[in-house]
């Protein structure tokens, strides 16, 4: 009776005492009570079991790092133990859990747990070892923050699939070791799967020729990392693309007959079929986990290949449909549950009545749109299964735009859950070339919170977890300083935080002019300046290479920003000093010589940061940026230098690589191109995107104009001069170039559009056609001659569509607004005065 008397007199106290409380606890558990007494924690706790065996105690000590006490349950030590296992533990969980349900262990379920921290109890108890996993995962954050108060924490998933996916085929490979390290540190923040996004990085025992010998995971690194991962409760989810984005593979000359296209394999095709269902068997087997994701998203060539005929008469979304389920076949047969992109099932929205009902949707989708319902009613009215697929938006860009991915997570999931979605498959897309991991963690942690606990607080109580989970520290300054460098994402110059500004040359090639708009420069300066010294104040005391890796984005853009200044006051001083011999050579070349310095030293600096992570593939192209400036550098200090000696008069800046044109107006730099057509005579071809009515509309990257027969793909192109369009050289008189982009307004504009074109051009706006005129104007003797034009744009978006005839020095051309607002771009996409709070985000 006493102890009976004794337990209510606990409970009302505890009762009587719940406090509102932010646990430094990342995901944020469901439900938190907290005492007023205070408790002591000892960071050396051991394990005791109260309702386990020891082979299971054993296992949680080890991947946990905490103590074991052999002995059993101890005074100051934490007693494990599994429902069903210990009934008078079974009984003080509803005592001290008073917000929990009467059914507790059905409302904790597979992976949930409940933690009990007094001054009388230290008690774990889940359904499940990967509950009491989980609970561990908890107690070691309240330990590691130093938490001395008494505690109640009842805990549960909101999602049953929490999963990040990486892209290792389109930039750095990671090394078996970092999985190993991204495994624990993901398993620690509660999420249960981890998938990579693969083309061709996977030798196979089949078809061991694909694989690149520099960057590859063979099948037995799966299997052992299949089995590293099941140590901490998480699943390796195997993954093959299975229909576009195949040009990896197919460019290898012994896989060539298998393309439909360049970038897709043929479903019709026997050898493709039996190499596809090798592949996919052996991953199937690799891989424990009971999904399988066979991709196929993005598959820009349907209809347009060798089967075109065949495609036209079933219909695209029979062919599409009809190659899953295929893959479906090959799947199942292998044990396995279908998973495959649903972008292409959303386009054709037909296809979902063709395929088997128990395949599981990823649906994706990585802007902040008011809402997702675009993205998951189709399945959720026909009861499909589907998972939503947020981002950590670094595609293309120097950094993740880490404002949009944490709209996006939190939309996403939150009308993803509303829906019945089964999980969140948080995906990273390393499509550019040189990111590194340790770029994404604050997202991992956003995702990891979010599908743990949707109605988390998703704010800055998030950031302050994020911080002391993270680093340990409480002082802010991480958080603030990637805020910080988010500005530079609504700056023209730096928009979307896009790589294009670090591909461009900093000096002219070949004799040619590079414009160079410095207009954002200072004011770039001054945002990464402030992040820099919020960054010397975070004093993490784990992770420290997420620290190390911002800090490197912020030296790589102040060394942007640093080198735009000095060759545009080179180059100025350079062009003052045309014909004459000068006695500033020595300064200028020292100066040159400290910027290459700074060049190399980054470069260091980054391939270590990326052996740190990563195998050797693609680190070449990564470094080339690094590779092309210090060349340049090095060239200019070379010509300088015999000038200096020979004592000449400094001959024109085109000859020396200084024919630099600094401007702030926005040239643009970024369109769609197609051609060459070859002409008819003095006319400008008469259709307007392609002869083909079916494709004669505003294109996509990767469409295709027909011209006479022939077919011409619509092609991404991104000048690396600044601004002048030079793609297309030593054309015959009579050929024309098709050039394409959009501009967005929110009112209507009547602007002047400036040309700069050698020969002839006609310009449309939405098909209504402009102008058309011969090579005239006036202007910079170094660029193209310009020309205005009339340009009436209507609010919303506009299409802009130039014809540029040939002349004996090719298709250039430059492109211009006349107009005070900021002109922002994003790929093809321009916009005037953008709305900085919405960002591109594909």
């Amino acid at each position: 009776m006493s102890s009976r008397i004794h337990i209510l007199t606990l409970f009302l106290l505890l009762s009587k005492t719940i406090l509102a409380v932010d646990v430094p606890v990342l995901p944020y558990p469901q439900q938190v009570q907290q005492g007023r007494l205070a408790i002591s924690l000892s960071k050396e706790i051991s394990l005791g079991a109260g309702g386990i065996d020891q082979e299971m105690l054993k296992r949680l000590a080890a991947v946990t790092k905490l103590s074991l006490n052999v002995n059993g349950p101890v005074a100051q030590g934490l007693t494990l133990s599994l429902t069903g296992r210990n009934k008078h533990i079974d009984a003080l969980i509803p005592v001290y859990g008073s917000q929990l349900k009467k059914d507790w262990k059905t409302q904790i379920g597979k992976e949930g747990y409940v933690l009990v921290l007094n001054k009388k109890q230290r008690l774990l108890i889940a359904n499940t070892e990967a509950g009491l996993f989980y609970g561990l995962q908890t107690l070691k954050q309240l330990l590691d923050a130093g938490w001395n108060t008494e505690l109640v924490i009842a805990d549960w998933p909101s999602l049953a699939h929490r999963v990040v996916f990486d892209d290792i085929s389109r930039g750095p490979i990671s090394k078996v070791a970092y999985i190993k390290q991204q495994i624990e540190r993901m398993a620690s923040l509660k999420v249960n799967g981890l998938s990579f996004y693969i083309e061709h990085v996977i030798q196979t025992n089949a078809y061991p020729d694909f694989a690149p010998a520099d960057g590859k995971l063979t099948i037995a690194d799966v299997k052992e990392l299949d089995a590293y991962a099941a140590r901490y409760h998480m699943e390796l989810v195997g993954s093959f693309q299975s229909f576009g984005h195949f040009s990896n593979i197919l460019s290898l000359p012994q896989y060539q007959s298998m393309g439909e296209t360049s970038t897709m394999i043929s479903p019709l095709d026997p050898k493709a079929r039996h190499f596809l269902e090798s592949v996919i068997t052996e991953m199937c087997a690799a891989f424990s986990s009971p999904y399988f994701n066979v991709n196929c998203d993005e598959t820009f060539d349907l209809g347009k290949g060798k089967s075109k005929k065949y495609t036209d008469s079933v219909g695209v979304a029979k062919f599409y449909a009809d190659h899953l389920k295929f893959l479906y076949d090959v799947v199942k047969k292998n044990g396995k549950k279908l998973m495959m992109w649903g972008d292409i099932a959303l386009q054709h929205e037909e296809i979902l009545d063709m395929l088997p009902k128990d395949i599981v949707y990823m649906t994706w989708e990585y802007g902040d749109p008011q809402s997702y319902s675009k993205w998951i009613d189709p399945f959720v009215k026909r009861n499909l299964t589907f998972m939503v697929c947020p981002g950590i938006l670094n595609t293309n860009r120097l950094f993740p735009d880490l404002a949009i991915a944490k709209a996006n997570i939190n939309g996403f999931i939150n009308e993803g859950y509303a829906k019945g979605t089964i999980g969140a498959y948080t995906t990273i897309w390393d499509e550019g070339g040189d990111q590194l991991f340790s770029e994404d963690w604050y997202g991992v942690y956003m995702a990891a919170e979010k599908s743990w606990n949707v109605q988390s607080f998703f704010n800055d109580r998030f950031d302050q977890r994020y911080e002391q989970t993270a680093y340990g520290t409480a002082n802010g300054a991480y958080v603030k300083a990637v805020a910080k460098l988010m500005e530079l994402r609504d700056l023209p110059l730096t928009y979307n935080l896009t790589h294009e500004i670090w591909w461009q040359h900093i000096l002219p090639q070949n004799g040619e002019t590079l414009i160079l708009n410095n207009k954002d420069v200072a004011e770039g300066l001054k945002v990464v300046k402030e992040a820099l010294e919020l960054l010397q104040t975070a004093n993490p005391k784990h992770h420290l290479s997420d620290l190390a890796t911002i800090k490197y984005i912020a030296d790589r853009y102040i060394l942007l920003f640093d080198t735009r200044i000095q060759i545009a006051e080179l180059a100025k001083w350079y062009q003052q000093n045309e014909g004459k011999i000068s006695s500033g050579l020595n300064e200028r070349m020292a100066a040159l010589k400290v910027l290459k310095n700074r060049y190399e030293l980054m470069a260091a600096d980054f391939q270590h940061k990326w052996n740190q992570e990563n195998q050797p593939y693609t680190l070449d192209y990564a470094l080339k940026p690094y590779k092309t400036r210090i060349t340049a550098l090095a060239d200019l200090e070379h010509k300088l230098l015999a000038l200096n000696k020979t004592g000449t008069r400094l001959p024109q800046a085109a000859v020396v690589g200084l024919n630099v044109v600094e401007s702030d107006q926005t040239y643009f730099n970024y369109w769609l191109l197609t051609g060459p057509f070859n002409g008819t005579g003095a006319s400008f071809p008469a259709f307007m995107y392609s002869e083909d009515p079916a494709a004669n509309h505003p294109p996509k990257p990767g469409d295709f104009a027909q011209y006479k027969g022939k077919q011409f793909r619509w092609m991404k192109y991104n000048t690396d001069n600044g601004g002048i369009i030079n793609k297309f050289k030593q054309l015959a008189d009579d050929t024309y170039v098709y050039a394409f982009c959009t501009i967005t307004t929110e009112t209507p504009k009547q602007l002047p559009a400036w040309i700069g074109n050698d020969a002839a051009v006609e310009l449309f706006c939405n098909a209504g056609r402009i102008a058309e005129a011969a090579a005239a104007g006036s202007g910079n003797p170094a660029l193209p001659k310009e020309k205005p034009y009339h340009l009436s744009l209507k609010a919303g978006t506009n299409y802009i569509l130039l014809k540029v005839k040939s002349s004996n020095a090719g298709a250039a051309f430059t492109f211009r607004l006349e107009t005070t607002e900021p002109v922002t771009n994003h790929k093809h996409k321009y916009t005037i005065n953008a709305n900085q709070n919405s960002h591109e985000a594909d």
